[in-house]
């Protein structure tokens, strides 16, 4: 039995490609790629989980106002990609405002909402600068980036939608439970990189 499962392993590790920085998932591209990227890249789901937590515990006008912006900075983070930018490590800050999120989601405290904006404005723009597709193609990467700023601004928009739902003591206290666990992963990720 074990040798038959190191055979099975050796023979999945021999069969897999080398790895690229933002296929996700290979052969598909374009807008479907962009679309796909924000759920696949683990740093990308925690904040854009995270975020849509924190904006559901806004106050109603709040949440409008929050969701505004961070489309508004979707957009803006493609169009600091078309002016050629480059940063590396946006990572970093994804995981850094997840974390912060979290965070605050796990307090179960409203933040003020220039505090929550200016935590979506470093969202909006390093997911963005961190989805950039391969191809050098300019149509299919604007494709890409288009795909992932609606699904990064989907997630948040159904999570605090769905948070008007949730009023009853156990369900608030899952979700302080899901904003804990973000937290924790995103500074146990942050740790772990820079311990190297």
């Amino acid at each position: 039995m074990i040798a038959q499962a190191r055979v099975v392993l050796i023979l999945l590790v021999s069969g897999t490609d080398a790895a690229s920085a933002h296929d996700v998932i290979g052969g598909v591209g374009g807008f479907y790629g962009g679309l796909l990227h924000p759920v696949l890249v683990p740093a990308h789901i925690l904040s854009l989980v995270a975020l849509g937590l924190l904006i559901g515990q806004q106050a109603p006008p709040g949440r409008k106002a929050l969701l505004a912006v961070f489309a508004a900075l979707l957009i803006a983070g493609i169009a600091v990609v078309v002016a050629a930018f480059a940063a590396e490590d946006m990572d970093l800050a994804i995981l850094g405002v997840a974390a912060i999120a979290g965070v605050a989601v796990a307090l179960a405290r409203p933040l003020p909402v220039t505090v929550a904006a200016l935590l979506l404005v470093i969202a909006g723009v390093a997911l963005e600068l961190d989805s950039v597709p391969q191809e050098i193609s300019m149509l299919r990467t604007l494709l890409a980036l288009g795909g992932t700023a609606i699904a990064a601004l989907l997630i948040p928009a159904v999570l605090a939608a769905l948070m008007t739902y949730l009023r009853r003591d156990w369900q608030r206290i899952g979700v302080r439970i899901v904003g804990s666990w973000i937290a924790a992963s995103a500074i146990l990720v942050l740790a772990l990189r820079f311990a190297r």
